[in-house]
Formats: C-alpha cells, structure tokens, sequence
C-alpha cells in the first residue's frame, strides 16, 4: 500500500516498535507472523455500534471510528490504535468477551488521555496463560476506547488474526468502510427442483472510492479495485457468523491482479468484518417475477499487507 495514499485509517506498526528477529530470505514464516517467525498480529476494526450497554456509563459514539494493530510476542503486547470521530479517548483495553457481551478488562493498553489520533505502545503482561488464549482465540476478546463522553466506551472492536504470513518490519492495514453496497441474488433452481435466493454478485463503493464486484458473476472471485489502478481478488479462508439478519464476516487470502504501485499494491489479506444486513431473502422466489433482488449491506474491508 502506497505511503503516499490518504487513507483514513492505514496504521503501520513500524520496526522502532516491534523488532522481528531475521530470517532466511528463503524462510515462510507462519501464519499472521513477522519474517521472522516470531510474535503473533491481532487486528480490530471498532465502531461505535458495536458496545453493548453496561454498568460503566454511556457507550457507543455513533461518530466514532478506530482501527488496532496488536503484536504478541512473549510476553510483551504492541499496540497501535488510530481513531476519528470521538473525543480524545482517556483509556484503551482488551476486555474478555465475545460479540455482543461486555467482559472484564483483561489488559490495559494506555489509562491516561490521549491527544491527536494516534496511540502506540507495548506493555508486559505476566499472565501466560490468558497471553495463549488471546492468540489461540482473539475473537473471544476486543478492544475498546473509552472517553469522557462515553466513559462506558465510545468505540469496540473484536479481535482476529492475520492469517497471511506479513512483512514485521512495516505490517500495514488500511480500513476502507463501505459507503453504499448491496448484495446481489439470483433467483436460481434448487436440487428439489423449487426456486430460492443465491448469491450472485456484489456491488459497492467503499471508503477511497474502491471498488468492490465479483470478477464475473456468480463464479468470482470478489475483486477490489482502487482508483489509482491498483486491484486485488480474493479467496476465502475462513467465514464466521455474525448473527442473525448478518452475511457472515470473512477473512480471504489477496492476490495481487492489478497496478504494481497504488493503495492495493502490497496487500495480502482482506477481512470482511462489522457486517451488517446483506443476506437472501428467506423462501422460495419466482424467476419470472423476480430474477434478481439487491439486498443493502454495511461491512468494513480490512486490507492488510
């Protein structure tokens, strides 16, 4: 991804912060790791929509927008977190809990206010075993910033892991949210020879004017295409649901198909993720009636490399 781009939300957690141990150039590191093998990369993409009432004050800035970058390794966590939309945030934590559940704060990430919009840091944590199940499984754990406003949190996001081997020298992730998309469905004969729902196609603009489609219909891939040239498609590694009236969130593996510089350029992987709205239609359907329906959804793409 271009360093030259304006991106809302491109955080890079450079090799002042994290220092990955060196490799052999011809070493594959393992899933979500620097070259080096070593440290492990969570990732968050939080939004005010995401906290759930609780006991601590008010939560849920419907302004606000952050994105995390977090880095395991032994016993030291990395963090960098970019935000807009909220007032400066006085505190930064993993809490323990899945979607749609508050939970205990579990690690602090910073407990004093914040100026600009960025934070980075690293901090010890002593627990090993609450360390190995925050990478074994991120998704049971989120991140949140809180603010005078809404000292309950103004922003939340569950974590996931990069599952793409990443450069740990420049890790970087640029979140693009969808401005208008919708998913496409045909109405398409079934085993039992009646008519249902099934996907089609997909088209959206997103954040920097990206462009998201299937590369051809019905058989794909999903591709994303920047402005400036730079494109990539997608194959999908893992889909989690994301509750009922959701399409589910994934995590796709990037190939590169366009311009050699641009946003898109050095991006391996791409998560779907804060998915709202976007399923079929429930039942049976009439292809002579209607052939295709367009259902409106809202999701943030995550583009890492």
């Amino acid at each position: 991804m271009s360093s030259k781009s304006v991106i809302f939300a491109s955080v890079v957690l450079a090799a002042a912060s994290v220092t990955a141990m060196g490799a052999p150039a011809s070493a594959a590191p393992p899933a979500g790791t620097s070259p080096g093998g070593e440290g492990v990369y969570l990732v968050s993409s939080l939004l005010g929509r995401n906290e759930i009432p609780g006991t601590g004050g008010a939560v849920g800035d419907p302004d606000g927008r952050a994105v995390g970058v977090l880095k395991v390794k032994g016993s030291t966590v990395t963090y960098i977190l970019r935000w807009e939309g909220i007032s400066r945030p006085t505190a930064a934590h993993i809490h323990a809990g899945g979607a749609g559940t508050n939970g205990d704060v579990k690690i602090p990430l910073f407990t004093s206010e914040r100026y600009g919009h960025t934070a980075k840091g690293s901090v010890k944590v002593k627990d090993r075993a609450l360390l190995a199940a925050l990478v074994s499984d991120p998704a049971s754990f989120y991140t949140n910033l809180h603010t005078n406003e809404f000292r309950g949190g103004a922003v939340r996001g569950q974590l996931h892991k990069i599952s793409q081997p990443i450069d740990g020298n420049r890790p970087v992730v640029d979140v693009a949210p969808v401005v208008k998309g919708v998913q496409i469905y045909a109405c398409t004969r079934q085993a039992d020879g009646t008519f249902a729902f099934t996907q089609h196609d997909v088209s959206a603009l997103l954040r920097g004017n990206i462009r998201h489609s299937f590369v051809q219909p019905v058989a794909g891939p999903p591709q994303w295409v920047a402005p400036d040239g730079s494109a990539v498609t997608g194959s999908v590694v893992l889909r989690t649901p994301n509750g009922a009236g959701n399409i589910p969130e994934l995590d796709l593996r990037a190939t590169q198909t366009g311009e050699d510089q641009g946003r898109l350029e050095d991006v391996v992987e791409i998560m779907r993720l804060n998915t709202v709205g976007g399923t079929a239609p429930a039942g049976t359907c009439d292809p002579q009636a209607t052939p295709t329906t367009e259902v409106p959804y809202q999701a943030d793409y995550v583009f890492i490399g």
